[in-house]
């Protein structure tokens, strides 16, 4: 996973895993799971999500676990 973009309250990241139908969900729903995420707009042609979070609730450490867990994924993950 790559972070692309960061401003506090909204992060844009890249992952394989956002372009492969069989893995979308599956991620989208760890993401979607993680407490302080308000929205995750998804552009599978890009493989890439914005995902918008409430800053008070969710520190900058938090979403680097949350990283940490996709790219767990990303080893894992089956083709499309």
């Amino acid at each position: 996973m790559k972070v692309e973009s960061f401003f506090p309250g909204r992060i844009r990241i890249s992952s394989p895993l956002l372009a492969k139908p069989k893995n979308l969900d599956q991620t989208r729903l760890m993401l979607a799971s993680i407490d302080g995420i308000q929205d995750i707009s998804v552009n599978q042609r890009a493989g890439s999500a914005t995902i918008l979070y409430d800053p008070a609730r969710l520190s900058v450490e938090m979403l680097m676990n949350a990283r940490d867990e996709i790219e767990k994924l990303e080893k894992t993950m089956t083709p499309a």
